[in-house]
């Protein structure tokens, strides 16, 4: 602020208007320290909200980083005399992005929330070189990162062993980490193959010879025409070249 007085005046004039204007910047000082003292600090809505994320990250994860969006400085809220108390709407049962509130309950209650991303390291497998689609993933094909699953909404494999022999449905490129829909099991049946009907009935079983009528993994569905009869089965595959059909 700046006031222009008149050079002219009487000394005791000028004196008179220095100490008046010094006593209103003293009035207007005290009413500004005074309000400020009645702001609730914001760094420790943000304290209160880290260490309430950072307990319930804890209690699921091991060794969780918690980064915290801190809240507009402009913001002006009135000092909690109750004590904050931090919440959340839902468990915080995964990591990624989460929203915690913190309120206050007196003098005045209010509420607020804040933004924070709960990151969670682990490790996982992941394409060490590029793959194209219906490629048949081997050890090579591998590696294991530290990624963090917060990102992974179809989870991931933590396992190479668990991977190899798998064939992959498209392209993946260089350092994708590898999810269960990513993957396929390796069809050890395919169309047209001869293959053994195995059809049993109590404690019989009868072996024929059939032909696969579409490529199938162990454990898929497939339909299978029996040479003997010519007629039309499913069966569930057992093995590589074995199709299961219960009488």
């Amino acid at each position: 602020m700046f006031i222009a007085l008149p050079c002219e005046l009487p000394g005791e004039t000028m004196y008179k208007l220095f100490r008046n204007l010094i006593l209103v910047l003293s009035v207007n000082l005290l009413t500004f320290t005074a309000s400020a003292s009645n702001l609730q600090s914001l760094a420790e809505v943000e304290h209160a909200a880290y260490v309430f994320t950072l307990a319930q990250a804890q209690a699921r994860f091991n060794n969780p980083e918690i980064t915290l969006t801190p809240l507009d400085k402009r913001l002006r809220l009135q000092n909690c005399g109750g004590g904050l108390e931090a919440f959340t709407n839902r468990d915080l049962t995964s990591a990624g992005n989460v929203t915690v509130g913190v309120r206050c309950h007196q003098p005045v209650s209010w509420t607020v929330y804040l933004p924070l991303q709960i990151k969670v390291m682990q490790p996982m497998v992941v394409i060490a070189r590029p793959v194209s689609a219906n490629h048949v993933l081997t050890e090579q094909d591998l590696r294991i990162e530290q990624r963090d699953i917060g990102n992974l909404r179809q989870g991931y494999m933590a396992s190479i062993a668990a991977v190899v022999g798998q064939q992959v449905k498209y392209s993946l490129g260089l350092g994708t980490v590898i999810q269960a829909n990513h993957l396929r099991p390796l069809n050890v049946v395919r169309r047209g193959e001869s293959i053994v009907l195995v059809a049993s009935a109590g404690t019989m079983e009868v072996r024929m010879q059939g032909t696969a009528m579409a490529d199938a993994g162990v454990g898929d569905r497939v339909r299978v025409r029996n040479l003997s009869s010519d007629r039309v089965v499913e069966g569930i595959v057992d093995s590589p070249g074995v199709v299961r059909v219960t009488m």
